[in-house]
């Protein structure tokens, strides 16, 4: 018997539709949940930064002495359950193969129908766990993208989720399965509609709620059922992003009322799989390495290739883990990105690169420029900036020549006891009236591209990668760091 919490960690809420088949199932355990809203959602990232993220968050709820771990998420699930299985001492459990055996169970057709994010389709995570158990059911695949958003901004109930949900599942419409699995712990808040557009003879497989009869299971088998004696139990919930939004969608969904949602940042807690390999690595002084000022692995990598052609090798703050957050007070993209490379080159006595980026719309004065990240609030998430971009320039609808904006970028490059080195670029283009494409995040739904006539989020990572305006403060930047960084008088 063992009455410490289980922890869950998800995206965002959706893992509560986890919990609440839990606090049914088994309502004596204790839980302890955070939801990475202020990143979510996880579906259009590489899932290497995935994983990174949810190491994060696996840190913080190992910090709380769970008993066990679940993994609320399917993109987190497909991305990072291997790794964290076999580095945790404690049972941790994912979300996709309860589904997928549901479903099998489940079909009488013999086809069965999966939606999930789009980093989960492309895992192929699900395919695999149904194949592999029944190579005669045919597997019909669709990326939802659009639904994490509808279910973060609380507008499950709205004309809008209505027309996207129709419109996302037309493909099933022509051939429709029998047995359709939820493929994202967000996708049950929209499970009603889903119902009405596939019909009621399509039986939905709600994947997270599947997991918790593995969740009991593995309770009964290690023994660590908590004790039925009478207690007062209290769950504890936390959030990346706004408590308040977090608190009306859980309290609405789980039926409690009551609930003390608590924020956290996760930037200032550790990386277990950096950690564990880099305890020492603060101390670290090697003439060829350059630090990347940055915990995105995907931003990391541009660089990489950069320096690595001339010897150097990069590392980024995941390796530096007890520095101390760099507070962006800057009221500039160049005054920011010189606090954070300036500060840590001195701290570290090495090169450190540090961007800072945004979007600046020419009719709004050039916001919301510093403040991208923060439009709609602090700890705002990507559907709510979009949602005030869109509410400021809706006057201007017919007016395409008032929304033009250009994405900017500002790298710094700092050394100890040296003049830093400037560059810039900029990304010009417009925003759209309504948000398309499944690729990316942020603004780029809403960003046209040029001449193009596509938005960001409908540009491959690869198109992105060659014309972005960080790519292009890139280029600027191939000229001219090698010469600066030995010393050579040089004006950028």
């Amino acid at each position: 018997m063992n009455n410490d919490a289980i922890g869950f960690f998800d995206s965002g809420v959706g893992g509560l539709t986890v919990v609440q088949e839990l606090l049914k199932q088994l309502p004596n355990e204790r839980v302890i949940y955070i939801g990475d809203t202020a990143r979510a959602p996880y579906g259009p990232r590489d899932l290497e930064q995935v994983k990174q993220f949810a190491w994060e968050l696996t840190n913080f709820l190992l910090k709380k002495q769970i008993k066990m771990l679940v993994i609320a998420c399917n993109t987190a699930t497909a991305a990072a359950l291997k790794e964290i299985k076999e580095k945790l001492k404690i049972p941790v459990v994912g979300v996709i193969v309860s589904g997928a055996r549901a479903a099998i169970k489940a079909t009488q057709k013999q086809h069965i129908g999966v939606i999930g994010t789009k980093g989960t389709i492309q895992s192929g995570s699900y395919l695999r766990a149904i194949s592999d158990r029944s190579s005669k059911i045919e597997i019909t695949e669709i990326a939802c993208p659009k639904f994490v958003p509808l279910v973060e901004s609380n507008q499950t109930h709205s004309s809008m989720a209505k027309k996207i949900v129709f419109e996302s599942l037309q493909t099933f419409r022509f051939h429709t399965p029998d047995t359709l699995i939820l493929g994202c712990t967000h996708y049950p808040l929209l499970s009603s509609i889903i119902q009405s557009v596939l019909g009621e003879d399509v039986v939905l497989i709600d994947s997270g709620a599947e997991t918790i009869s593995d969740v009991s299971l593995l309770l009964e088998y290690f023994n660590l059922q908590a004790k039925s004696e009478d207690r007062e139990i209290h769950h504890k919930f936390y959030t990346t992003s706004s408590p308040e939004m977090f608190t009306e969608i859980a309290q609405s969904w789980l039926g409690l009322t009551g609930l003390n949602v608590q924020h956290v940042d996760l930037q200032k807690l550790k990386n277990k799989k950096q950690a564990v390999n880099n305890d020492n690595a603060a101390k670290a002084t090697d003439d060829q390495t350059i630090v990347i000022a940055t915990r995105n692995v995907r931003k990391a990598k541009e660089f990489a290739k950069l320096f690595g052609e001339k010897g150097y090798r990069v590392k980024t703050l995941l390796d530096y883990p007890d520095l101390p957050e760099i507070k962006e007070t800057g009221a500039t993209f160049e005054e920011n990105a010189r606090l954070k490379a300036e500060t840590i080159a001195n701290l570290l006595k090495q090169p450190v690169l540090a961007d800072d980026s945004g979007l600046m719309v020419d009719e709004l004065g050039g916001l919301p420029g510093i403040f991208s990240a923060r439009f709609a609030g602090a700890n705002a998430t990507d559907a709510a900036n979009n949602a005030k971009l869109l509410h400021e320039l809706s006057s201007l609808s017919m007016f395409p020549e008032k929304r033009k904006a250009q994405f900017h970028c500002t790298l710094v490059f700092a050394a100890p006891n040296k003049e830093s080195l400037v560059v810039e670029a900029d990304w010009h283009g417009a925003i759209a009236t309504i948000p398309k494409g499944e690729n990316g995040f942020g603004y780029d739904p809403l960003f046209l591209v040029g001449d193009m006539g596509v938005t960001l989020a409908q540009l491959s990572v690869e198109e992105k990668n060659k014309i972005s305006h960080r790519a292009q403060a890139v280029a600027k930047l191939k000229d001219v760091w090698e010469e600066w960084l030995m010393n050579k008088s040089l004006d950028v």
